[in-house]
């Protein structure tokens, strides 16, 4: 990797650059941002250049051809380490940091970082999920961030920055990264292949908030299938809430999961069906799409609006704050079953009550 695959974090590096030209390169960075807009990456590919033996660390650029930068590439650098919550758990194991049973202390990342570097210059080490450290863990991590070994340098990840220690968070060097534009979410979907359809690359781009991991979960085919019921539903010149609730409700089992997953299968239904309103009202308002191709669905309900001039697009904004009340009350924990059944009955409700206004 080097710093052309990344996209949207130019600033970032030009500011590493300055700090390391001037001398000030941290002992430890706090890389703080949403998931999926390329820290993990950034991080890796930061590494890199400090391990590359054909740059100076001041240029923080990677050959990609010389040892250091293979190594990095074949992930067998003996002077980098990466660790991080293991999938399906809720915080890291202070194993990774103390090593476990008899080997306590003699292995684990802080034991690790403690050595003299290998190959190269310096110890490198990436605590990805930084805010996931439970207590025993933050406090080991502390103790090596109070007194850093020498030629070590460590980058934690986080993106939930209030759930870092104020402790820990006070001895690094805090490096803020934003969401990505919807073209480069666009762009990345295409370019790792995650989809070879543009028009599905930009349409998942668009709901993604500028993360490719959450791009890449819309891609997801039995989300799509939902998406492709609900837009269905909200199409139908007179919706059946109970219908739609129920068939909708009984998508979200088919995907499956625990019932946060649930929940967040309820999140992105409601997220579809504000992205059916935003687009309806672009099109009544003769707004571009940026090149987005726009559903069947959402152009014949635009048609039916279109006939009521301001009122239409009125009813359109109404409908899409009715789906953001929605989206809270997931957030508030409240049942997604009966958010849904609730969403849709109101949709219908006033659909009906300003058709009737207006005839």
């Amino acid at each position: 990797m080097n710093w052309d695959d990344l996209r949207g974090h130019g600033g970032q590096v030009e500011m590493l650059r300055r700090s390391i030209a001037r001398g000030r390169l941290a002992h430890a960075y706090l890389f703080a941002g949403p998931a999926g807009v390329g820290k993990s990456g950034f991080a890796r590919i930061f590494a890199q250049c400090l391990f590359c033996e054909r740059h100076a660390d001041e240029e923080l650029l990677a050959c990609g051809e010389c040892s250091g930068c293979k190594q990095m590439q074949g992930e067998s650098h003996p002077d980098f380490f990466f660790v991080g919550c293991p999938e399906g758990k809720g915080e890291i194991p202070v194993a990774v940091f103390y090593g476990s049973g008899d080997k306590r202390g003699k292995e684990g990342l802080i034991h690790d970082l403690s050595l003299r570097p290998m190959a190269g210059s310096r110890r490198v080490a990436v605590i990805d999920d930084a805010n996931k450290m439970n207590e025993e863990g933050a406090n080991g991590m502390l103790k090596t961030l109070e007194e850093p070994p020498p030629n070590s340098l460590l980058i934690l990840i986080a993106e939930n920055l209030d759930a870092v220690l104020p402790t820990i968070r006070s001895r690094c060097q805090l490096l803020r990264f934003g969401a990505l534009s919807t073209n480069d979410v666009t762009e990345l979907l295409l370019e790792k292949e995650l989809t070879t359809n543009a028009t599905d690359a930009a349409s998942v781009a668009a709901m993604s908030d500028g993360s490719l991991q959450t791009a890449a979960q819309l891609l997801n085919p039995a989300l799509r299938t939902l998406r492709e019921r609900l837009y269905g539903f909200l199409s139908e010149p007179d919706m059946k809430p109970l219908d739609a609730a129920k068939t909708l409700t009984s998508g979200l089992d088919e995907i499956g999961g625990d019932t946060h997953e649930q929940r967040r299968g309820a999140g992105w239904l409601i997220r579809f069906a504000q992205e059916f309103y935003r687009q309806t009202v672009l099109v009544l308002s003769g707004e571009s799409l940026a090149g987005q191709s726009i559903p069947s669905e959402v152009q014949q309900f635009a048609r039916r609006l279109q006939s009521r001039g301001l009122a239409g697009t009125e009813l359109a904004m109404d409908l899409f704050d009715r789906c953001v009340l929605a989206e809270n009350h997931i957030d508030w924990n409240v049942s997604p079953g009966k958010t849904i059944e609730s969403l849709f009955d109101d949709l219908a409700r006033m659909s009906r009550s300003r058709v009737q206004k207006t005839v």
